[in-house]
């Protein structure tokens, strides 16, 4: 009898491990899927902010005096804040102190969105 006991905990204690082996797996299945959706989302993101930016572009360059022209190029003086990425713009350099004031401000604006989003 003892034998017999024995040898069924041993079969349980097997499906079991059996069982968890699995789970894990799926687990590791759910989360290559998880991370394959969001890598998807990112290069879908990507390449709507490619479009929006070439199609305002083109507007700009098209249509210099439009109300579209000068408020996207006044967005784009007031966000775009580093050197490298106002240079693209032929815009000037920020003074240090304006930099990182404008940092701060568009830091809190951000939370702000985030929190009604």
């Amino acid at each position: 009898m003892d034998k017999r006991k024995q040898t069924l905990e041993e079969k349980k204690a097997a499906i079991n491990e059996a069982y968890e082996k699995k789970i894990s797996q799926i687990d590791a299945q759910l989360e290559d899927i998880s991370a394959r959706e969001k890598t998807a989302e990112r290069k879908r993101d990507t390449r709507r902010k490619i479009i929006m930016g070439g199609l305002a572009g083109f507007h700009m360059e098209k249509n210099p005096r439009s109300s579209f022209a000068k408020k996207l190029a006044s967005l784009i003086d007031e966000y775009v804040i580093g050197d490298r990425e106002r240079a693209l713009f032929d815009l000037e350099p920020l003074p240090k102190t304006e930099a990182e004031i404008r940092r701060v401000k568009h830091k809190d604006e951000k939370t702000d969105i985030n929190r009604h989003s």
